[in-house]
């Protein structure tokens, strides 16, 4: 995945099956929330390359992502759903407070096409993300679009913003249609239908559709370090994931 504001960039690897266990995650694909997700392992956006021991499921089926120091070597998190899914809302809660992270952390959720072939690196991404980017802008948190077609290294929309910090439970939701996406971020855990709890909202609502992918995506989560390495571990915990066509 690539905001090109910021200047990041991804590869994405794939090797071997291996088996995943609570909290110790060591396979390449898992199933969680219906669907399977291929974990990254090697390249990925950032300075902290991608391993499959960051990303685990525990007992109470929760996804646990990490940035880990092992012996002085940094690893990050990543993966993304095997299937490509389209139009509808898309939401996560996060258990976290993801407001205050290391300033270099960031957590990435976002359909991005080119993991599965569709378009080229820069298009076909739609992002929740949140992360103080190494204090290069007064946010802890953006919504970001990108059209199909790359766009000479700037995203049709980027909203930076910030809001209060400490919320344990954030609920992210994004509706994405053909004309339009509608991004909103709740404190608590809300149900998809529900409106509460307000932390932001905004609408991307282009006179020009093509401004907006068009084409099914695989899903993509990623907890990754921007521009340099945090001073600690860092953690984030997703509750859960839901799609509704």
């Amino acid at each position: 995945m690539t905001n090109l504001k910021y200047m990041k960039s991804t590869l994405i690897l794939g090797v071997v099956l291996l088996i995943c266990t609570p909290l110790v995650s060591a396979q390449t694909q898992l199933i969680w929330q219906g669907h399977t997700w291929a974990v990254t392992f090697g390249g990925m956006a950032g300075l902290a390359p991608g391993s499959p021991r960051n990303v685990s499921v525990d007992s109470n089926g929760y996804l646990h992502l990490t940035i880990k120091n092992r012996a002085g070597k940094w690893t990050a998190s990543q993966l993304f759903t095997v299937d490509n899914l389209g139009f509808g809302t898309y939401q996560w809660v996060v258990e976290g407070d993801v407001w205050n992270m290391d300033p270099v952390t960031v957590l990435g959720l976002f359909p991005y096409g080119p993991e599965n072939g569709i378009g080229i690196d820069g298009s076909n991404e739609i992002d929740i993300e949140f992360s103080q980017w190494a204090n290069t802008c007064a946010c802890n948190a953006d919504f970001t679009v990108y059209p199909p077609v790359y766009h000479q290294g700037q995203s049709s929309y980027n909203l930076d913003f910030t809001v209060d910090k400490g919320k344990n439970l954030t609920t992210a939701r994004m509706q994405w249609s053909s004309s339009s996406v509608i991004f909103t971020i709740m404190s608590g855990d809300q149900p998809i239908g529900t409106t509460a709890n307000v932390l932001r909202t905004a609408t991307f609502h282009p006179s020009d559709s093509s401004a907006i992918p068009q084409h099914p995506l695989p899903v993509g989560m990623n907890l990754w370090a921007f521009n340099a390495l945090p001073s600690t571990d860092q953690s984030v915990i997703i509750r859960s994931f839901q799609y509704v066509p």
